[in-house]
Parts: C-alpha cells; structure tokens; sequence
C-alpha cells in the first residue's frame, strides 16, 4: 500500500488549537493534523470569503497573484 499524495492545498477548520479556518500549502509544516484538501479555486474562494492563510508557508502569496 502507498502513500497518500501530498494536496497542492489544504483547508485546516477552526477547531481546538486553530482559532480560524486556515489555508496551508499541502506540503506545510505547520498545517495540523486534520487538513482538507481543496483545489486552488476552492482555496481562492476561501480565501476571499474571510479565511486566514498560513502565516509560515503563505499560500495567499500564490494563489492571489494578479
């Protein structure tokens, strides 16, 4: 049995120890335990709508590019 592939993208939900629902990089270190995968445009979309994007791997400095 192989691993998981790694998501491009990542949802962390406000929970316990994650004040807010968070965008990560999928490859992110600090990105929690329970990470939901989401394409970019869902990733842009939440972004948009009020979600805090990861202040260690910056996924905003990505996806937000003009």
């Amino acid at each position: 049995m192989g691993r998981a592939r790694t998501p491009n993208w990542g949802l962390a939900e406000a929970s316990i120890g994650v004040p807010t629902t968070e965008i990560h990089r999928g490859d992110c270190w600090a990105r929690g335990r329970s990470l939901l995968a989401v394409s970019a445009e869902r990733a842009r979309a939440e972004l948009a709508g009020g979600a805090r994007p990861c202040v260690v791997c910056g996924p905003d400095r990505v996806l937000c590019r003009p």
